[in-house]
C-alpha cells in the first residue's frame, strides 16, 4: 500500500479553516454523491486532523485510478503487522463493488467524520476499522442519473455497475481476473480481517424493509463463524430497528410474479463476497439497501446498521477473535499429514428447508405488460400487505470428495500461479537437489472430457462443464512443481479453485480449456499401417467390433480415426489431464518456500 499524496497543496490550510465537516452528500442534501477525487480530498482533510486515521491506496484500477483505503486505529496500527500486535479484531467495510450502489460510501464518510470529531471513540478501544470507500473506482466515475432506473437517488447521478472493462467485481472474488480483485485479495491476505461487510443496494421487489441482509450459514460457513453470527447479529438488527429503520432478510423471489411463494436469501458460490470469505474462515455480511427508498433514508439506515454492528463487536471483541481462530484451527487440523481421513465440500446448494417469515411486501396485482405482453407484477407503493411466506436461506452439501493432503501443480501454468499468489495461499516449490529431472510418485489425477461450452460469454469468459474422472496413477513430478499443502487456514480456497466440479473453479470459468485441445495429429496413411498391425491382436479386434455396434461411431470417419489413434503410442495422453494432482498420502518430497 502507498500513502496518497495530497491532491491539493492547500489541504493543510483548508483543514485548519474548516468549521463545517458535513460530508459532500450531506451538503448536497443527499441529491449527489461525491466523485472519486472529492471523496479522497474529504478523507484527506479528516486524515490531517485525526492522528488515529490514515488514508492510503491499496492498488490501482484498470484505468489507473487509486483504490482508496482508510484505516482507523487508536494505536495508529496502520500496517497489518502493527494491527496484529494490538490483538484487536479487524473489521473491514467494503463499499461500491457495484459503483451505482454507493449508499455505503456516504454512510462510512459520516461514520469516519464522527470518529474524527471524537464521537464513537469507545469503538476504537476494541477494534481496528478498515474501510474501502470505493472498490470499483472506474465504475464509480461513470456517473449518470440513468445508470440505475430502479433506484431512488442520488438524483444527480451515481456510478455504473461494472468496471471500465465491463467486469462485475462481485463475480470475481475467486477467479480474481481483474486488477481490482487481485488488489483486494492481496489486501485481505495481508490484513486478514476478522469480519467483512459488503454494502450493496437491491431492487426488483417492492417491500417495506429499508435494509436487507444475508450471510453464509453452516455448513457453508465454518461452525464457529456460524455460531458467532447467530449469537451477535440479532442484537445488531434489533438496534437498527430501534434507530427507526425497518430491516429484513435479503429478498430473491422464488416466483417473480408471486411473492406468496416466498423468497431466498442464500448467498451462493464464492464468486460472490459472501460465498468467498467463509472459505477463509471469516464471517461476511451482505447489506442490501432497498433501492426504491429515498437516498437519504437509505444512507442513514446503512450508517445506523454499521454503527450497531461495530458496537456489538466492541461489546465482545474476544468472541469474534475466538470464532475466527477456532475456524482456522479446525481447517489446519483437518489438513495435517497425520490427520484422520475427512472430506472437503466441493459444491453447496440451497436447501429445500424453509422457515416461515412475515413479509411486509406492498400490495400487488398481476397485470399484462403493454410493452411485452407478458404478465407483470404491479405494486401499489405505500400499501403494506403483510404475508406469511416461506423463507429459504440454508445451504446444503451437494458434493464432497476425500480431503487431499495437498495439491501438486506442474510448472508452466501462470494462470494458476497468479491465483495462488492473489489469494495468498501458502505454496512451495518442489526441489530435489539430487535429481533436477524430478521424480515419480503416486497421485490422484483428474481427467476431464466431453466439454460443454456456454454459448454466450459471461464476464468475458466462456464457462464450461465436463465429464470428470479421477484415478490413481504414478506420475512424473518435475522439479519446480508447486506444492499447496492442506494444513493451512485458507485451504478451502484451493479446493474451490482446483476441483473442476466446483461452481467457480478455474476449469469451470474456462481458464484451463487448453487441456481439452488436441495439439498433434497422425497422418491417415500412417494410422492405416498401425491399425492393420493392431487389429491382428484378438482383443483389439474384438474391441473394435464392439465399438462398431455404435452406428454413430461406425458412420463417422473422424471418430473411427480417433478410436485408433488413441490406441497408438503416439497419442498424447495428457489431453484432458488437469494440471493439478491430488496428493492423498503424507508427502515425502523436499520443498523450498515461495512462488
Amino acid at each position: 500500500m502507498r500513502h496518497l499524496l495530497p491532491l491539493l497543496l492547500l489541504l493543510p490550510s483548508v483543514a485548519a479553516a474548516q468549521d463545517d465537516w458535513s460530508t459532500p452528500a450531506e451538503i448536497a442534501n443527499f441529491e449527489a454523491t461525491p466523485s472519486h477525487m472529492s471523496t479522497i480530498i474529504y478523507l484527506q482533510l479528516l486524515d490531517l486532523q485525526t492522528p488515529e486515521m490514515q488514508i492510503s491506496s491499496f492498488g490501482e484500477s484498470a484505468r489507473g485510478l487509486d483504490m482508496p483505503l482508510v484505516v482507523v486505529s487508536k494505536d495508529q496500527a496502520f500496517t497489518p503487522a502493527a494491527a496484529l500486535r494490538t490483538g484487536k479484531p479487524i473489521v473491514m467495510i467494503q463499499n461500491g463493488i457495484h459503483a451505482g450502489e454507493i449508499d455505503g460510501k456516504d454512510a462510512c464518510l459520516m461514520i469516519l467524520r464522527d470518529l474524527s470529531e471524537g464521537l464513537h471513540r469507545e469503538l476504537l478501544d476494541k477494534m481496528i476499522l478498515v474501510v474501502l470507500p470505493i472498490y470499483n473506482v472506474d465504475g464509480h466515475e461513470r456517473v449518470s442519473p440513468y445508470n440505475r432506473p430502479n433506484q431512488d437517488g442520488p438524483r444527480q447521478g451515481m456510478g455504473f455497475r461494472t468496471t471500465a472493462a465491463g467486469l462485475d467485481l462481485n463475480r470475481d472474488h475467486l477467479k480474481a481476473a481483474s486488477p481490482e480483485a487481485q488488489a483486494l485479495m492481496k489486501l485481505v491476505s495481508d490484513w486478514r480481517p476478522h469480519l467483512h461487510v459488503d454494502d450493496h443496494v437491491t431492487d426488483g421487489v417492492d417491500h417495506d424493509w429499508v435494509l436487507t441482509w444475508s450471510w453464509a450459514e453452516a455448513p457453508q460457513a465454518p461452525l464457529p463463524v456460524d455460531l458467532w453470527l447467530r449469537e451477535h447479529m440479532p442484537a445488531v438488527l434489533a438496534a437498527t430497528e430501534k434507530a427507526g429503520h425497518r430491516v429484513g432478510p435479503y429478498v430473491d423471489l422464488k416466483d417473480g410474479n408471486d411473492p406468496g411463494k416466498g423468497f431466498s436469501s442464500w448467498v451462493g458460490p464464492p464468486r460472490y463476497a459472501t460465498g468467498y470469505y467463509p472459505l477463509r474462515n471469516r464471517p461476511s455480511i451482505l447489506v442490501e439497501m432497498h433501492s426504491y427508498k429515498p437516498y437519504k433514508q437509505r444512507v442513514l439506515a446503512n450508517r445506523d446498521f454499521l454503527l450497531s454492528l461495530l458496537r456489538e463487536v466492541a461489546r465482545d471483541p474476544d468472541s469474534l477473535l475466538r470464532a475466527v481462530s477456532d475456524a482456522e484451527d479446525a481447517t489446519v487440523a483437518l489438513g495435517r499429514p497425520n490427520a484422520k481421513p475427512s472430506t472437503v465440500t466441493v459444491v453447496y446448494d440451497e436447501s429445500e428447508a424453509a422457515d416461515t417469515i412475515r413479509f411486509p411486501v406492498y400490495a400487488h396485482e398481476i397485470t399484462t405488460s403493454a410493452a411485452t405482453g407478458a404478465p407483470l407484477l404491479h405494486y401499489r407503493r405505500g400499501q403494506v400487505q403483510e404475508m406469511e411466506v416461506p423463507w429459504y436461506h440454508r445451504p446444503k452439501v451437494a458434493m464432497t470428495l476425500p480431503r487431499p493432503r495437498g495439491y501438486l501443480v506442474p510448472p508452466g501454468w501462470p494462470q494458476i500461479e497468479q491465483r495462488l499468489r492473489a489469494h495468498g495461499l501458502r505454496a512451495y516449490r518442489v526441489r530435489d537437489r539430487t535429481n533436477d529431472a524430478g521424480f515419480e510418485m503416486e497421485v490422484e489425477t483428474i481427467r476431464v472430457s466431453d466439454p460443454k461450452f456456454a454459448e454466450r460469454a459471461y464476464q468475458g469468459l466462456h464457462r464450461v462443464e465436463a465429464k470428470v474422472e479421477r484415478r490413481t496413477e504414478r506420475r512424473h513430478i518435475p522439479d519446480g512443481a508447486i506444492w499447496i499443502p492442506a494444513d493451512q487456514p485458507d485451504f478451502e480456497v484451493a479446493v474451490q479453485l482446483f476441483e473442476p466440479e466446483a461452481p467457480d473453479s478455474l476449469l469451470s470459468w474456462g481458464l484451463l480449456s487448453s487441456v481439452f485441445e488436441q495439439k498433434e495429429y497422425i497422418d491417415s496413411r500412417v494410422l492405416e499401417e498401425l491399425a492393420a498391425e493392431m487389429i491382428k491382436d484378438p482383443k483389439t479386434a474384438a474391441d473394435f467390433q464392439e465399438a462398431m455396434k455404435d452406428e454413430k461411431l461406425a458412420k463417422d470417419p473422424f471418430a473411427r480415426y480417433q478410436w485408433w489413434y488413441r490406441r497408438t503410442p503416439y497419442w498424447d495422453e495428457t489431453i484432458g489431464l488437469l494440471p493439478v494432482y491430488r496428493v492423498m498420502q503424507a508427502p515425502k518430497f523436499k520443498t523450498e518456500p515461495g512462488l
